[in-house]
């Protein structure tokens, strides 16, 4: 009886793909395909598609087992866009997933403003530089002047008071 349990090849659907995002950190099948994560990229193989999304893209991950559930919002894209997959209790691809959200998410604080509405700012991280990012619950009151002011102020005192 070996005392380390060795863990299952990396199935040949996700190899060549998790080769070219850096180090590999963990791997699971879930209901429709795999999923796996780098130290760059999140890498998911569905039975239609694949889909390679970088960490810095990264909101938020939850995990209700046997659910996960992983928030992305690019820089450039208004809208965030949420992906769940069901998984094994037992994988550890959730640890490896909350690794990497906090390691890209370094402040997360949402604000109430008074014509703006609510806002979520969030500052991101790549190994160069950090990236703010606003995201405003009502467009419309966050395209206003008044409002795109008030986001410019909260995002200046945001990176004073974090020094990012």
């Amino acid at each position: 009886m070996a005392w380390i349990k060795r863990a299952p090849a990396l199935p040949a659907e996700l190899a060549p793909l998790v080769a070219s995002e850096g180090r590999l950190l963990a791997w699971a099948q879930h209901s429709d395909g795999f999923i796996a994560v780098t130290n760059n990229s999140l890498v998911v193989v569905d039975s239609l598609t694949t889909k390679v999304t970088p960490w810095l893209d990264s909101l938020q991950a939850s995990w209700n087992p046997p659910k996960l559930t992983i928030v992305f919002q690019r820089e450039s894209d208004l809208e965030s866009e949420s992906r769940s997959w069901i998984l094994d209790e037992s994988s550890q691809l959730p640890s490896a997933v909350h690794d990497r959200v906090t390691a890209a998410v370094i402040v997360d604080r949402v604000y109430e403003l008074p014509t703006a509405g609510r806002v979520r700012f969030v500052a991101r991280k790549d190994a160069n530089q950090a990236y703010w990012t606003a995201i405003p619950d009502d467009l419309v009151a966050s395209k206003s002047e008044a409002g795109q002011l008030e986001i410019l102020q909260a995002l200046a005192e945001l990176r004073s008071s974090f020094g990012i």
